[in-house]
């Protein structure tokens, strides 16, 4: 979701508090490069969801020396667990009971995936810079406590590009070691979001969470795969990264699974539950009513994993609203308490009740590879708004008339009591809305913006 404020508005109070000491994006990526440089060795938890073609959990431990290579990687998806470990010597992989010592391709391609996650985990933001030159200058810098936190800010095409390079660089290795083949020319990168925080006095990493979504063309048919990660690290605590024991070889199963490209039948059956699915989603985010997502999602089979769901989405939604707002605030944020941020965005739901949304049309492109979904929207100028409040407190704190906490304190008062105040909406607009099938009554929007900034428009 992109940030629902005014930017410009909010990048000007980012320049009038350069002198608050807050490092740029630059320096403290700089400084960061330095110290992950200097790590021995590290042990990264990792938790996470994948959603996709399958849906599962992601938990596991990777751990990494950076002098001798060695590498060891344990995953639990929803419950499985596979373990793979390489070095200068062996390269092992043990997926349940059966364990084995892995030679020829499978050595290639268990020692690809070791070796790209030891780069990763070495310094994320390097790591990512593969893929977009100037990303150490892209990120939000605010600070929490002995935190400074880093939120990746470039513009749609760059996430793209970086999932895109990210995915076919994943799928260049995994095509090794499977008969179902990924056309790396469709990968197609979606959206991309990062978070890095830093710990102040040492400006090493302690956690990294990533969002991001793309759609891949496997045998000639699109998937789409959208997933979080978070990585938490420890530093220099391994004696030696772990080794599995290897008690038998065994070859691994290889399944093919495909499904029915649907016919026009199907799409438009499809079609009108990706209209559906677009109406409770936005019940839940814009609206906050998971009973109303539930009432309109096209699964009714299944009511309990759609409520999980609808209540997914509807705290999703206030949550990046706050982390955009505090983000754009730069180092204001440090003066901003959880109580004043959940008066804001209550606020601002308060504003968002009294639009109005009414879904037109549903039909399958395929020249988008999507069902586009035609939503009727009279939503609010949201820019329009906050410059009411804003441009005057910019003025007064450039004067030298308030202080940092005075003008936090009037900005967050001022904001939330304009939201609660009547809106005007503007006249009504359509626009369409690109959802992906992801299994039986499954769907997906892939931009949730694409609705959003009708609803509470900037400009």
């Amino acid at each position: 979701m992109k940030k629902i404020m005014n930017t410009s508005l909010a990048l000007s109070f980012a320049l009038l508090l350069s002198a608050c000491g807050m490092p740029s994006s630059e320096e403290l990526t700089g400084d960061v490069k330095e110290a992950q440089e200097k790590v021995k060795n590290v042990q990264v938890k990792v938790t996470g969801k994948e959603e996709g073609s399958s849906d599962y959990q992601v938990n596991g431990v990777q751990e990494f020396d950076f002098k001798s290579k060695a590498g060891y990687i344990n995953t639990k998806m929803n419950g499985e667990e596979l373990k793979m470990y390489h070095d200068g010597d062996e390269t092992l992989a043990v997926a349940g009971e059966e364990s084995t010592k892995v030679q020829g391709e499978e050595k290639k391609y268990v020692t690809a995936l070791i070796n790209n996650a030891r780069e990763l985990q070495q310094n994320p933001i390097r790591y990512y810079q593969k893929y977009d030159k100037n990303l150490p200058d892209e990120f939000d810098v605010t600070e929490k406590d002995k935190e400074y936190v880093l939120t990746f800010n470039g513009e749609k095409d760059k996430k793209q590009k970086i999932v895109a390079g990210d995915a076919k660089a994943y799928y260049k290795i995994t095509n090794q070691g499977s008969d179902t083949a990924v056309d790396l020319d469709q990968v197609k990168g979606k959206d991309f979001s990062l978070v890095v925080t830093i710990d102040k006095e040492t400006k090493q990493i302690k956690k990294v969470v990533k969002n991001q979504s793309y759609s891949v063309n496997v045998d000639g048919k699109t998937e789409n795969s959208k997933s979080k990660q978070t990585y938490t690290y420890t530093y220099n605590q391994l004696d030696n990264v772990t080794k599995p024991k290897v008690e038998a070889k065994a070859a691994a199963a290889s399944t093919d699974s495909s499904t029915e490209t649907p016919n026009k039948e199907k799409q438009a059956a499809y079609a009108k539950e990706a209209g559906q699915y677009v109406d409770a989603l936005i019940q839940a985010t814009v609206y906050q009513n998971t009973d109303q997502f539930v009432a309109k999602h096209p699964n009714q089979q299944d009511k309990k994993q759609v409520k999980e769901k609808g209540e997914f989405q509807k705290s999703s939604f206030v949550e990046f609203f706050e982390t955009n707002f505090k983000g754009a605030l730069s180092s204001l944020s440090s003066n901003i308490t959880d109580e004043q941020l959940n008066e804001v965005s209550s606020a601002f739901l308060k504003a968002l009740s009294s639009t109005k949304y009414k879904i037109k049309d549903a039909a399958y492109s395929d020249e988008d590879d999507a069902y586009v979904v035609q939503v009727e929207i009279q939503g609010f100028n949201d820019a329009s708004v906050l410059a009411e409040v804003m441009t005057p407190l910019a003025e007064k704190y450039q004067a030298g008339e308030l202080s940092n906490e005075q003008l936090v304190n009037e900005l967050i008062d001022g904001v939330a009591k304009r939201y609660r105040e009547p809106v005007e909406l503007l006249p009504a607009k359509t626009v369409p809305v690109h959802v992906v099938r992801n299994g039986e009554q499954d769907y997906e929007v892939l931009m949730q913006d694409e609705y959003l900034l009708t609803f509470a428009q900037q400009s």
